[in-house]
């Protein structure tokens, strides 16, 4: 086997490992269309990606994938937009169709979920 042919099938791999712990940020304008933002991003069925809001200027950051709790890997700009984009769903705007559908979760179970399960919950994207 070749170099050229290790390299190929260890991307192969990669793109069939389960992301179970990790999370795939795409970014989009305000009130752009969801499923658009993240048909720019390359990922596998079932792994969580989510969507949130750019209020800034200038062109959209990259998707990126994150492992540890994402609010403390953003940088102060991001963590605020990350704030107002949880501000707007908590004003009650219409839903984009994009996201994925919400799923059941009582109370006590929703305690014991961690910060990046509820961001998915919450601006997960139908993978």
């Amino acid at each position: 086997m070749t170099g050229k042919n290790v390299a190929a099938r260890i991307v192969k791999l990669e793109a069939r490992r389960p992301r179970s712990k990790e999370i795939l940020l795409v970014w989009r304008q305000p009130d752009a269309d969801v499923k658009g933002a993240a048909s720019a991003a390359k990922f596998a069925p079932g792994d969580r990606v989510i969507c949130l809001e750019w209020f800034g200027d200038g062109p959209l950051p990259a998707p990126k994938w994150y492992r540890e709790r994402l609010s403390s890997e953003l940088g102060s700009l991001e963590n605020e937009y990350l704030t107002r984009s949880l501000e707007r769903v908590r004003d009650d705007r219409p839903r984009d169709p994009g996201f994925a559908e919400l799923p059941p979760v009582a109370a006590n179970r929703a305690r014991e979920l961690t910060d990046n399960d509820l961001l998915h919950i919450t601006f997960g994207v139908a993978t």
